[in-house]
């Protein structure tokens, strides 16, 4: 599965918050091998989701701003606006969409739905253990 590169990037810095527990831009960046401007946007994008705290200073840094196992992979993919695994019928501008009288629009919403849940149900701590599977 193709993921958007913000939520590959957004994934890559929580994991490395994660691991670390407290750390700069800088090292993030550096531990992760990604742009700094790129990762400050998404530093942004992460704290005003409420998945990161950071503090000023020489010694500051980002932290989760929630235990691992309370932010989901859905929490990442809201917070980096990513709506590429979107399945429902949002476009009814579209030349040829039927809109309401689609007999398909609910089968979509079923599937939307679904993957929600997916996603919803896999955490931080989740993932990082699967992770950790691969350095083994």
């Amino acid at each position: 599965m193709a993921l958007n590169t913000k939520t590959e990037y957004a994934l890559r810095v929580l994991l490395e918050i994660q691991e670390q527990g407290h750390v700069s831009a800088q090292k993030i960046c550096e531990a992760q091998n990604l742009p700094k401007k790129y990762i400050e946007h998404l530093m942004a994008m992460l704290k005003t989701a409420g998945l990161v705290n950071s503090s000023p200073g020489s010694l500051g840094g980002y932290a989760l701003a929630k235990k691992p196992e309370e932010i989901s992979f859905a929490d990442v993919l809201a917070a980096v606006e990513d709506y590429s695994f979107n399945t429902a019928c949002v476009d009814t501008s579209r030349e040829h969409c039927l809109g309401d009288s689609c007999t398909l629009s609910s089968f979509f919403n079923e599937i939307q739905n679904e993957l929600q849940q997916v996603f919803s149900s896999y955490t931080l701590k989740d993932i990082l253990k699967i992770w950790q599977r691969k350095d083994k």
